[in-house]
C-alpha cells in the first residue's frame, strides 16, 4: 500500500495527524529531500527505508514502490505542504492504476496557508477581497496562457504565487501589466513556518528591488493584493448583531438608538486594530546582570512569548539556553543603530520581538534608541522592559554602597565627549555624591579609570572607601574593597562596575556601606 501524504508547510508540526501515523507505520519513505523537513525522518520507525526523490527520477521513484510493494511494504510517498499543489502527483498515479498498485492520499497544509500564517492575514476580507488565486509564474515549466500572470492580475484579487522567487521582476512587470497598481501591497514569505521564516512587506513596483536586497531567489511564496495590507475591510455579517443568520437572530439592541453608540466604539476599535494590523510588538528587555535568577519575572515572561529575540551578541549568549527554539539576531559591539533595525523590522513584519539589553534598557541600554527609530516604523508598538542594573547588583555584592544619594557616570567616551564626562566626574565629586563608575576601562582607553581618581582625589581622602565588582552574576564573578589611593593603580575592564565612596562610606566588617543616617535605637549612634 502506498500512502501520499502532504508533509505541511515546514514546521513539523504542521503535518496532520494522520499524516504523522501513516509515517510512523511506514517501512520505506520516499520524501522530497530540498522541501520536507528532516525533522519529520525522526518520526520513523526502525529499518525504515529512506529514499530522497530530489535526487530520483520519476521511473526511479516508481521503481521503489513497486519493490517495496513486491516486499508486501508500506509506503509513504512524502511530499511538501500539500500534495495536490505542485506535487506532481498525477503522473505517480497514473503509473501506480496501470500496475494496480493500491494507494490512497493524505492532505497536507499548504505554504499558502502557512504564508499567511506568517503574516498573520486573511486572504478573503470583507470589502476588499473574496478570492483567492494560487498560481505560479512561467519559467522553465510553461503554464497555459488563458492562466498566465498577467491575465490574472487583470481581476486584482488577492495572489499567492508558487515557484516564482528566482524571477522577481518578470514576475514584477507581468502584475503591473495586467492591472495591479504599482503600490499593491506585496509581501514575499520566506520559508513559512521554518526557523529562519521571513515575512518582507513592500509594495508591488518595488517587489524585485526588496527581493534582490533580502538575497531571497528561493523557497518564497509571493502574496499580492490589496488584502496583504489588511486594511479598509468591512465587518464579517458573521458576527455582525445586525445581521441575523441561521442560528442567531438580529439584536434589537444594534438597532436601537443607543445602538449608534455601540457601533460608533466598534467602528473605532476595528480601525485601530486596522492600524495595527501585521504589526507585532517590540520589547526592549532588561535582562539584569546575567544570572537567570536575577531576570525579572516580567523579563522572562516577555522573552518567553516572544518569537525573535535581538541583541549583542554576548549578551544574546546569556539567555539562548533559557529560551530554546526562538529566532536569534546578533550582532557585535558599536553596531546598536543596526540592532535596533534588525529587531524594528522584525516587529514591522508581525513577529513580536524581544531587543535585550544587560542589565537595565534605559541605563546606557537601547531603549532610548529604538524609541527614536520607532518612528519610522509605523504601526510597531515599543515597550520597555526594565531590569537590574549593575549599580544594583554589583552594589548589593559589596554590600551597601548606595544607601545615600549617588551619581552614575560612564567612562566610556565613545558617545559622549571626554570633557563632558570629565566635568560631571569632578561635579559629582565635589558635591559628595557616592560615584558609580561604568564601563571604566577598555583597549582603547586603558588609563581613563586612573584619570578619573586623580580628578576624584581633588576632592576626596585617599582614605576613601571604595569597591570593585566584575561580572556579576556571572562565571568570574569577584568583589573587592579598597581605598581610593589603591584604586588609581587597579585595572579594570567593561565588565567591571567601580564604587567610590563619599565622605561617611564605611568598611564594616567584609562590605562598603554608606550609612543612611537612621538612629539606632537605645544609643545615639547614627548610621
Amino acid at each position: 500500500m502506498v500512502h501520499i501524504v502532504g508533509a505541511g508547510p515546514g514546521a513539523p508540526d504542521l503535518i496532520t495527524v494522520r499524516g504523522l501515523n501513516l509515517l510512523r507505520k511506514a517501512d520505506v519513505v520516499i520524501y522530497a529531500g530540498t522541501l520536507v523537513n528532516r525533522e519529520l525522518l525522526k518520526e520513523t520507525g526502525p529499518g525504515v527505508r529512506l529514499y530522497d526523490s530530489g535526487r530520483m527520477t520519476l521511473e526511479e521513484v516508481m521503481g521503489v514502490i513497486e519493490e517495496a510493494e513486491a516486499r508486501g511494504d508500506v509506503t509513504v510517498r512524502l511530499h511538501t505542504g500539500d500534495p495536490s499543489l505542485y506535487g506532481a502527483i498525477r503522473e505517480q498515479m497514473d503509473w501506480m492504476d496501470a500496475r494496480n498498485i493500491p494507494y490512497d492520499i493524505c492532505p497536507g497544509v499548504s505554504s499558502f496557508c502557512g504564508a499567511a500564517a506568517a503574516a498573520r492575514m486573511e486572504y478573503t476580507l470583507p470589502g476588499i477581497s473574496q478570492s483567492l488565486v494560487i498560481t505560479r509564474m512561467a519559467g522553465r515549466t510553461p503554464v497555459p496562457e488563458r492562466e498566465s500572470i498577467r491575465s490574472f492580475a487583470a481581476h486584482r484579487a488577492a495572489m499567492a504565487i508558487f515557484l516564482s522567487a528566482g524571477m522577481l521582476g518578470k514576475l514584477e512587470r507581468e502584475l503591473m501589466e495586467g492591472g495591479y497598481p504599482g503600490d499593491t501591497p506585496a509581501a514575499i514569505v520566506y520559508k513559512a513556518t521554518w526557523p529562519d521564516e521571513k515575512v518582507i512587506r513592500c509594495s508591488l513596483g518595488e517587489l524585485a528591488r526588496t527581493g534582490k536586497e533580502a538575497g531571497i531567489r528561493r523557497h518564497a511564496l509571493i502574496l499580492v493584493g490589496d488584502a496583504v495590507a489588511q486594511k479598509g475591510w468591512e465587518r464579517s455579517k458573521l458576527y455582525d448583531p445586525q445581521f441575523s443568520t441561521g442560528f442567531r437572530q438580529a439584536s434589537q439592541e444594534a438597532w436601537a438608538d443607543g445602538g449608534a453608540e455601540l457601533r460608533e466604539k466598534e467602528r473605532a476599535q476595528e480601525k485601530d486594530r486596522r492600524r495595527e494590523a501585521g504589526r507585532g510588538t517590540l520589547y526592549v528587555v532588561g535582562i539584569g546582570p546575567g544570572s537567570p535568577e536575577q531576570m525579572t519575572g516580567k523579563a522572562r515572561r516577555v522573552l518567553e512569548q516572544c518569537r525573535v529575540i535581538a541583541g549583542y551578541s554576548v549578551y544574546v549568549d546569556l539567555v539562548r539556553e533559557e529560551f530554546p527554539g526562538k529566532e536569534y539576531i546578533t550582532s557585535g559591539m558599536t553596531r546598536e543603530e543596526e540592532r535596533c533595525r534588525l529587531a524594528l523590522a522584525c516587529a514591522s513584519q508581525g513577529k513580536d520581538t524581544a531587543l535585550v539589553c544587560s542589565g537595565d534598557p534605559q541605563i546606557y541600554g537601547l531603549a532610548g534608541l529604538a524609541l527614536s527609530l520607532a518612528q519610522e516604523y509605523p504601526g510597531v508598538r515599543v515597550e520597555v522592559v526594565s531590569g537590574v542594573t549593575a549599580a544594583s547588583s554589583c552594589g548589593a555584592l559589596l554590600g551597601a554602597p548606595l544607601t545615600g544619594d549617588f551619581a552614575v557616570l560612564s567612562l566610556s567616551d565613545r558617545l559622549t565627549p571626554l570633557e563632558d564626562i570629565w566635568n560631571r566626574v569632578e561635579a559629582a565629586a565635589q558635591a559628595d555624591f557616592v560615584i558609580c563608575l561604568y564601563n571604566p576601562a577598555s583597549k582603547g582607553r586603558p588609563d581613563y579609570l586612573r584619570q578619573a581618581c586623580e580628578r576624584i582625589l581633588k576632592y576626596r581622602d585617599p582614605d576613601t572607601v571604595c569597591g570593585l565588582a566584575a561580572r556579576a552574576g556571572r562565571e568570574g564573578q569577584s568583589v573587592r574593597i579598597l581605598t581610593l589611593g589603591e584604586l588609581c593603580s587597579q585595572s579594570a575592564d567593561m565588565f567591571t562596575t567601580v564604587f567610590i565612596g563619599n565622605s561617611k562610606t564605611q568598611r564594616i566588617g567584609g562590605f562598603m556601606v554608606t550609612p543612611r543616617g537612621y538612629r539606632i535605637k537605645g544609643t545615639d549612634h547614627e548610621g
